[in-house]
Formats: C-alpha cells, sequence, structure tokens
C-alpha cells in the first residue's frame, strides 16, 4: 500500500522500516528508528513534518512510495493494462520523482478512455527509471510495426542508440508533436524526437568548505586542478558517476576530461544524499556538488548556494517518440505524455521545451542541449559507457576517504 501524506509518522516506520535511511538523508538525523518516532510523533502525520521541515511533499512522498516499490516501481499497472498478444501502444519510463503521480493520471486517462470508447489502450510499463526490459533493444525489432507506438525515454536511454537512431528513426517513421510557431524554441526540437522537458544541472557550493577557493562559474572549471578532492559526483555509491554530464565533457574538452574529473571528485553520491550532506560536517561532504535543480532546491542547510552555471544548466533530456502515423489516433494519451507529464517534470524543477508548460525554473536560466547533430551522429549509450569506464580508471585508483 502506498503512503500519502495523512498517513502518521509512526504507522509508516513500523511498517517500513527500511525507510529511516531515506529520512536520514533528507536531514531528520536521528540515531534510530524508534528515537525518530518519538521525536517527530508517532500520531504525527506526514504533511505536518514535511511543512515544519520544509520539505517539498510530493517529492519526498514520491520518493517513499519509489523506496517501497523497489526502483519506482508501478506495481500491478503492467498487468493490469498490458496484454503481451497485442501491439503496445504506450511504454512508459518516467522519472522517479513524479512515477506515483503519473500512475494515478494514466489510470485516469485509461478509464476515461474505456468510458468512452469501450477500448483500452495496450499498456506496457518499465518496472523502474533504469530497469530492463523486453522491448529495451529497439534495434532488433524486425520491423517497425512491433515497436510500440509511443515510447517514453528518461535520459540518454537506449531510444538514443545509434543502431535503432539508423533503422527506424531516421527513416522517417516517428514525428516530433511540437510545433515551432506554437512558441517553441527553434534549438531544442528535432523532426523525430519530441524533447518534452529536461533535468537542469546546476552547482550547489558549500561557501565555507569551499574557502578563499573562487566559485565555479562555468562547467569546465570543474576540471581545474584547484578543485582537487572537491567535488561530489552524481551517480551511485555502488555502481559509479552517472554518465549525463560526461558527455557535455566529452564533447567540449575531450577524453582527457575525464582524467581531469576524476582527479577533482572526492565522492560519488545520489543527489537525494548529497543535497542532504550538502553544507554539514560530514566527512564524505565536499565543497562542490553537481546535481539536477530538482535535488539542489531540496537543500535547506546553512551555507549552502546553489550557482546556474555561465554556460548553462547540463540537459538530462525527458523526450519521446510517436510513430507519425498514430498521432492522431492516439493523442489522448500524446496529451498525457506531452503535456499533463510535462507539467509534472516542471512541477519538480525541470526545464521545459514545450510552450503548453509552465515552467518553474528560475527565469533567465540559461540551459546547455548536447544537440540533436551530435546525439544522431554518435551512438550515445555506448559512449556513455565508455566515458564512465575512463573516468573509473582514474578514479578507482584513488585512496578513498
Amino acid at each position: 500500500m502506498l503512503v500519502t501524506a495523512e498517513d502518521k509518522i509512526g504507522d509508516i516506520l513500523k511498517n517500513h522500516p527500511e525507510l529511516y535511511e531515506l529520512f536520514w538523508e533528507s536531514g531528520f538525523n536521528y540515531s534510530s528508528v524508534a528515537e525518530l518516532v518519538r521525536s517527530l510523533g508517532k500520531d504525527t502525520m506526514l504533511r505536518t513534518v514535511l511543512t515544519v521541515k520544509g520539505l517539498n511533499a510530493e517529492l519526498f512522498i514520491n520518493m517513499i512510495n519509489s523506496r517501497i516499490g523497489d526502483g519506482c516501481q508501478m506495481e500491478g499497472l503492467q498487468y493490469d493494462y498490458y496484454n503481451p498478444d497485442l501491439p503496445v501502444n504506450l511504454l512508459v519510463k518516467t522519472a522517479c520523482a513524479v512515477s506515483e503521480h503519473f500512475k494515478e493520471e494514466l489510470m485516469e486517462t485509461v478509464k476515461a478512455r474505456q468510458k468512452l470508447t469501450g477500448e483500452m489502450p495496450n499498456v506496457f510499463i518499465v518496472d523502474g527509471c533504469h530497469a530492463p526490459h523486453e522491448f529495451e533493444n529497439f534495434h532488433d525489432s524486425e520491423s517497425i510495426d512491433k515497436l510500440p507506438d509511443i515510447i517514453m525515454s528518461m535520459s540518454f536511454d537506449e531510444i538514443y542508440d545509434k543502431r535503432f537512431i539508423d533503422k527506424y528513426v531516421s527513416q522517417g517513421y516517428f514525428t516530433s508533436v511540437l510545433d515551432a510557431r506554437q512558441g517553441n524554441r527553434q534549438e531544442y526540437m528535432d523532426d523525430s524526437y519530441t524533447l518534452n522537458a529536461g533535468l537542469a544541472m546546476v552547482f550547489l557550493i558549500d561557501e565555507k568548505k569551499l574557502g578563499d577557493l573562487p566559485r565555479p562559474q562555468k562547467w569546465g572549471d570543474l576540471l581545474d586542478p584547484i578543485y582537487e578532492n572537491s567535488i561530489i559526483a552524481f551517480g551511485d555509491e555502488a555502481k559509479g558517476i552517472f554518465e549525463y554530464p560526461l558527455y557535455y565533457f566529452y564533447k567540449e574538452f575531450g577524453m582527457e576530461s575525464m582524467e581531469k574529473l576524476a582527479r577533482n571528485v572526492k565522492g560519488i553520491y545520489h543527489a537525494a544524499k548529497a543535497a542532504r550532506m550538502a553544507g554539514t560536517n560530514s566527512r564524505e561532504a565536499g565543497a562542490i556538488y553537481y546535481m539536477p535543480l530538482t535535488f539542489a532546491q531540496l537543500c535547506e542547510n546553512k551555507g549552502v548556494s546553489i550557482v546556474l552555471p555561465e554556460d548553462g544548466a547540463l540537459i538530462i533530456p525527458i523526450a519521446f517518440l510517436v510513430k507519425k502515423d498514430k498521432v492522431k489516433e492516439l493523442d489522448y494519451l500524446v496529451n498525457l505524455v506531452s503535456n499533463t507529464y510535462g507539467q509534472m517534470c516542471a512541477d519538480i524543477n525541470a526545464a521545459v521545451f514545450n510552450a503548453n508548460i509552465e515552467s518553474k525554473i528560475p527565469e533567465g536560466t540559461k540551459l546547455k542541449w548536447l544537440g540533436w547533430d551530435y546525439i544522431r551522429s554518435h551512438d550515445i549509450p555506448a559512449l556513455g559507457e565508455k566515458l564512465q569506464e575512463e573516468f573509473h580508471k582514474s578514479w578507482d585508483k584513488k585512496p578513498q576517504s
């Protein structure tokens, strides 16, 4: 059962004691589950606790339910709406922070469609943000008809595989649903891909730990040897650095930038943990962090500030593909993915490229996009693996603090 804002702290931690770590990462630094419950009050509603703490309730609750669901799993929905014997109308892959919200909207959309027409779309839901699934090798598909009609994407994933691009994307089977004449920005538009939104990566600075060193203002500054062992990178403690910013470093500064960045990286953590660590006396903490603005704005520790890079916040794409001959037939799903889901992403401070979506990021924020020409001319997933490998060749040799 999903946790809601009205649930009591005592009940939540009794049923899910494993959430203690998430509360700790979010600034509730108590020595045990029992102490956490005593301090917050077992009968206190979660909403009250988050309001007092100044945390975004929707984002925190989504993180809780994602943790419970083992990596933003949308339990049960896949089997309710997926028939393996029929063509797939929609393949769902969402940002973890809004997965539960999207599930609710999807259910309402499907029910409304069934009531109106008596038919239901065939929906396949990927169990996790980066989970393997039976459609992931899109390039192996025998024909375009075997592929989902709408493919949602999170980050630089399998829809950017060069083999898939050459076989299907470049052949004109897909079309963007955004129109430059409606106020959408041309530099982010492509004929086939719909770049709807993107997580915007920024710097988070611990002013005290930075000391007399200058604030980094551009992404290239992070390669300066004056920041040796000062940077906390965005990634996974067990699996290593995330490849998203590495593409940008490589494009602008070459392969040698992997070694330079590795020299300056002190630790690698997920942004949810890093945002709570910044500004603390933790031995793991650093002076400079880079992470999506979504997480940076959750940090409420004193002496910590967000820096919007002068050359632009790096974009982690939230995009989708829709077959050209299915746009009209599946317009209700296209609207759900482009406008409803797009606004959900905007509400967690993602940058948006759809004129129908209300942006929530600071006005005037400059963005840095890898570029469609670059993406189409490179095998992005394979390049990402190579860049991670090169980074870890250097970083893994360093003595870990």
